[in-house]
């Protein structure tokens, strides 16, 4: 039996990975214990993502969409390192 490429990526509410991290992402923006910096740095993750303003155009042959993934995903790294564990946890147990 071959294994099907891209087998895990499935419709929202299929795949529990994906939107799963992304909803606890949400909770930890949303949740009133949240310290302000984790909430902004999440904020400029967001506005980053969004903005069309960029760091490498994103015509120039998908390197464009690779530099907005890295920059959206080390802030995001860096909000989890700042939050504090209490707040993780509180926001995990509301699933």
């Amino acid at each position: 039996m071959t294994k099907q490429p891209f087998s895990k990526w499935t419709k929202p509410g299929g795949s529990p990975f994906h939107w799963a991290t992304i909803s606890s992402y949400a909770r930890l923006l949303f949740h009133p214990d949240t310290p302000w910096v984790v909430k902004g740095i999440l904020g400029l993750a967001i506005l980053y993502l969004l903005s069309p303003f960029d760091l490498i155009p994103d015509w120039i042959g998908g390197l464009g969409l690779i530099d907005d993934l890295a920059i959206v995903s080390l802030l995001v790294g860096w909000a989890i390192k700042v939050a504090t564990r209490r707040v993780q946890q509180q926001s995990g147990e509301k699933k």
